[in-house]
């Protein structure tokens, strides 16, 4: 049986900027034991995409593609390139396209929804009637967090499924603490929802106090952001995913100051898995992300300060916190993919 993933519509399936869908996917892809049954489905013409099997469904030279892109993308998955057979449907972060493969399943192909988000802030399931629907139609609803599961129950008669699984998208992880230097990464999208304002109003406070000590920054926004000019904190825009894992390894420290709501929270897994000593918000899902995380009580610039500080005066600390966290670190791909697996043979 073919299992095919659909990507949203204009996810960026390659290096350099895929996000935390394009990112799990890949790893599916690779790692599955089902991944020569897997092909994958995403509406850009891209050279190099992340892992072979990417179909291309371009729609950029069709009349009206570009007031129909999301429609016509399905259809043009439908028509034409998944098989006639018996297949799953695997859909990531889209109600929305759920509902139209749902209307549109004649092969009685078996449906998997995949939820990265909130349920409540995705066109398709916004609304009560929405999720039961899906709820009763789907043969299967993935969340990527406890939190973003009980958003999906929100206001709901009931409050689980034997359907629903919530599977954390996991990294690989290092068996011992990594050569570590005097440094402080934020990765991420560059806007307050990340807390960018809050971490750029104290790190050069903090390296002024701490000679020794320096920044990465990793990541951009297509909105305006203030650069912070200074000689030990060094811009990197969006990297790879390899190079943004290693600076998570060679750094000491990482700062995840979230304001918003987050889903889950991919950055604090990926810098927990390098034994990064992590200051994390309590927003949305990002409790669930590392038992021994540094939590942030009310996200002020003052106490991310205080937080830092006390940390950075402390070797000890750093030690404690870094061999703790990967000894205990509970996010591994592995685990994800075997969860994965077992959904895929109960579906086949």
């Amino acid at each position: 049986m073919n299992i095919n993933i659909i990507l949203p519509y204009k996810e960026t399936y390659t290096d350099k900027l895929a996000g935390a869908v394009s990112l799990l996917v890949a790893e599916v892809k690779n790692k599955s034991k089902f991944r020569k049954n897997i092909k994958i489905f995403g509406s850009l013409n891209l050279k190099k995409p992340l892992t072979k099997d990417y179909i291309n469904c371009d729609l950029s030279g069709k009349p009206f593609y570009y007031i129909f892109g999301r429609t016509s993308y399905y259809l043009e998955i439908i028509k034409k390139k998944i098989s006639r057979k018996k297949s799953i449907i695997e859909i990531h972060n889209r109600p929305q396209a759920a509902n139209f493969f749902l209307n549109n399943n004649n092969n009685n192909n078996k449906i998997i929804l995949y939820f990265h988000n909130d349920p409540l802030t995705l066109r398709g399931s916004k609304y009560a009637y929405q999720r039961v629907y899906l709820l009763k139609n789907l043969d299967k609803l993935i969340f990527v967090s406890d939190w973003t599961k009980r958003q999906f129950f929100k206001d709901l008669p009931i409050k689980d499924s034997e359907k629903c699984s919530i599977i954390y998208p996991g990294s690989t992880f290092s068996k011992k603490i990594p050569k570590k230097i005097n440094n402080i990464v934020f990765a991420g999208k560059l806007n307050e929802s990340k807390g960018y304002n809050i971490f750029t109003n104290i790190i050069s406070e903090v390296l002024k106090k701490n000679k020794s000590w320096s920044c990465d920054i990793v990541g951009d926004d297509p909105r305006h952001f203030d650069k912070i000019n200074h000689s030990r904190i060094h811009y990197h825009g969006w990297l790879p995913y390899k190079k943004t894992m290693k600076i998570f390894e060679k750094s000491k420290i990482a700062v995840i100051p979230s304001t918003w709501e987050e889903p889950l929270g991919r950055t604090a897994i990926e810098a927990a898995s390098r034994g990064c000593v992590s200051i994390i918000s309590k927003k949305g899902g990002l409790i669930e992300t590392n038992s021994h995380g540094l939590f942030l009580n009310y996200v002020t610039k003052e106490e991310l300060l205080d937080k830092i500080n006390k940390i950075i005066k402390s070797p000890s600390v750093i030690n404690f916190y870094s061999k703790k966290t990967l000894d205990e670190f509970k996010h591994s791909i592995f685990k994800t993919i075997k969860e994965i697996n077992i959904i895929y043979k109960k579906l086949i």
